[in-house]
């Protein structure tokens, strides 16, 4: 009985050992050899920066699909040259300009009125939806540090005051940090817009001081100042808000000279940012970028 027994499990387990054999070899998917070529250069780091849940995902896109091959916010000029290598395709020699986080909200301990304590989670979403913020800005940053917790590199800290500040060497604009933030204070913007007005309040004047003293306050001295400079379009009004254009920027340092409450400035909340130079001199302009971007590869991350 034994023999027979293991006569009939050895049968059985090469009558499914034969039909798996030709069931691969009948349905077997060829796939395209590239795939695992453009997969093994993208960095592995599944940020999500390209659109795609994944770099294998973004990778089968690149092959199956065409899709762009310079999404991949992490890596760059450098993987997307190497991707274009495993792709057969050539690229120009233009780098596009690099993106960094800018944190639009300067109402730290000292500028916003805590009129309560935090009781609640460390989480800026679930303080909103509980109304359990502490801090009497309803467009400001809650400080819960969401932002921070969300960046796989290491980027974005909060400061002893309690807003958030971006470090440009590291910052790889994968956007976690702009998708954390319930209020949408974090945005994407090239390194060279360094003068933008960091608030997003929508309060009338008066409402807008007596919550932050860094607030804008729709004085429009920066609109004005723009528009005697024949720039208008560079900062104009939405509602009670001052903001700066990004496409085309063009904005300048010196429309902000006389803001009252420092709304409008140059590279709040960030370290690691190319010094503006002087009015009018593009081409040390361009050296601050560029030398922003060589420190680039040298950042973990």
């Amino acid at each position: 009985m034994i023999l027979i027994a293991a006569a009939l499990m050895g049968g059985i387990g090469l009558f499914f050992a034969l039909f798996l054999a030709i069931a691969n070899k009948r349905f077997f998917v060829e796939t395209d050899p590239k795939l695992e070529k453009v997969e093994s250069v993208l960095p592995g780091v599944n940020c999500g920066g390209c659109g795609y849940a994944s770099c294998a995902l973004y990778a089968e896109a690149i092959v199956e699909s065409d899709e762009e091959l310079n999404l991949c916010v992490v890596g760059g000029a450098d993987i997307t040259t190497d991707v274009a290598h495993v792709m057969g395709v050539e690229i120009s020699g233009e780098q596009q300009e690099k993106l960094v986080a800018v944190v639009f909200c300067q109402g730290d301990n000292e500028a916003s009125k805590f009129p309560g304590v935090h009781k609640g989670l460390m989480d800026c979403a679930a303080a909103i939806y509980s109304q359990d913020v502490s801090k009497r800005c309803k467009y400001g940053c809650v400080g819960m540090g969401s932002c921070v917790k969300s960046c796989p590199f290491d980027a974005i800290h909060m400061s002893d005051g309690g807003i958030p500040f971006v470090d440009a060497d590291r910052c790889t604009a994968c956007g976690n940090c702009v998708r954390a933030c319930p209020r949408d204070l974090i945005e994407l913007h090239p390194i060279s817009h360094d003068a933008l007005v960091f608030c997003k309040s929508q309060d009338a004047g008066p409402v807008a001081r007596k919550v932050c003293s860094k607030a804008c306050i729709a004085c429009q001295i920066c609109v004005k100042a723009a528009a005697k400079d024949e720039n208008a379009e560079a900062v104009t009004m939405q509602g009670n808000l001052a903001v700066v254009a990004a496409e085309p920027y063009a904005a300048k340092a010196e429309y902000g000279t006389k803001c009252p409450t420092s709304a409008y400035t140059v590279n709040a909340n960030a370290i690691n940012r190319p010094e503006r130079p002087e009015s009018g001199d593009e081409n040390a302009a361009a050296e601050a970028v560029a030398a922003t971007e060589t420190t680039e590869g040298s950042a973990d991350g």
